[in-house]
């Protein structure tokens, strides 16, 4: 599903329910609420989903879907390993912000898609991690990068990048870019990289 194809009510209904799994969780969420907070009726949640689980996934593909075509773009054309990381942490934790019911209910909620749909989700995720392990692996070869494990290594800055959904606010005294900033200098310097000799 593209963000062009979601008709308006369906956008509402997608929106609402992303808001609802995060408050509420998935299995604590129910479709009689959902349609209550969108504005509709119980029953006309079905002519535009078939399901609760059919929701939760497609709020998974739409998510995961955004990153993958939106950090494919950031990188595309740029020489610098360092500049595509740069690039790359950005768009993360600024999507992460603005789209942060969806980023936050994707994160958490895996463990609550079926079978067959984690499958999907899961083939996606790898497909992102991989985006960034091949900056990472190129950055390595360009000796550029200094690093033992790349699949460690993004991991670890995919899942710090991804924690920003948690505890993101808004009203707080740093910008998205600056938070992005501190990302990007953190994982490229370290807690010591600036002083070390």
């Amino acid at each position: 599903m593209s963000s062009t194809t979601i008709s308006t009510r369906k956008t509402i209904i997608f929106r609402e329910a992303a808001r609802l799994f995060r408050e509420k969780g998935y299995s604590g969420s129910t479709l009689r609420e959902l349609a209550k907070r969108a504005g509709v009726k119980g029953g006309s949640i079905y002519h535009h989903f078939n399901s609760k689980q059919e929701i939760l996934f497609m709020i998974m593909e739409y998510t995961m879907s955004n990153l993958i075509t939106k950090v494919s773009q950031e990188i595309e054309g740029v020489d610098s390993p360092l500049e595509k990381l740069r690039n790359a942490i950005r768009v993360h934790v600024e999507y992460h912000t603005v789209d942060a019911d969806e980023t936050y209910v994707a994160d958490a909620e895996l463990r609550s898609l079926e079978v067959t749909n984690y499958k999907k989700i899961v083939k996606m995720r790898d497909r992102y991690e991989r985006l960034y392990k091949e900056i990472l692996q190129e950055g390595i070869d360009k000796g550029e990068l200094a690093l033992d494990n790349v699949t460690i290594s993004s991991r670890a800055l995919l899942q710090m990048c991804t924690g920003i959904s948690y505890w993101y606010n808004p009203e707080g005294p740093l910008s998205i870019n600056e938070i992005a900033d501190s990302y990007v200098d953190l994982f490229f310097h370290g807690v010591c990289g600036k002083v070390a000799n």
